[in-house]
């Protein structure tokens, strides 16, 4: 997760919104999760800084995927790759409409991925399954593959 954070920092991330779902390997009690968010904050301050960034992005407390997806109703756009998507073509099409959004929202599943009434419950509040190609990706990986596609269609010259 650190490295994680690290990484979504330094590709423009604005807020991390750790997330428990069904395959969630680690399990965090209450007083082990503040902890971890403390230092996952300090994590983001370091690489906002590394990355000479002006806003440090949040970390906020893990929730529940129902919890992030009720969160995640307040955005602009919300993607989650599920290697059951629809193929490339549609996903190129999602990913073209971007643009112009002032507020995305992307939920990346466990090691053991997402089951699929949780993609369900996603999409039913509006997330857009996407693929990310034939490969099966790390979740580590899959995070870092789209925020990268995030940021360069939608860097502005400066």
């Amino acid at each position: 997760m650190d490295f994680l954070i690290q990484n979504a920092v330094e590709l423009g991330a604005a807020r991390i919104v750790p997330m428990a779902s069904k395959r969630s390997v680690v399990r965090l009690d209450a007083k082990k999760a503040a902890k971890k968010v403390q230092r996952w904050n300090e994590i983001a301050k370091s690489a906002a800084k590394q990355s000479k960034r002006s806003v440090i992005p949040e970390v906020t407390g893990v929730m529940s995927l129902k919890e992030a997806v009720e969160y995640g109703r307040n955005l602009d756009m919300l993607l989650i790759p599920y290697e059951d998507a629809e193929g490339i073509t549609h996903s190129r099409e999602v990913l073209a409409s971007v643009k112009g959004r002032k507020s995305l929202g992307i939920y990346i599943g466990p090691e053991g991925g997402f089951q699929e009434e949780e993609v369900a419950l996603a999409v039913e509040a509006g997330a857009h399954s996407i693929t990310l190609g034939h490969r099966i990706l790390r979740t580590e990986t899959a995070g870092m593959a789209v925020l990268s596609i995030l940021m360069f269609l939608l860097e502005e010259d400066y």
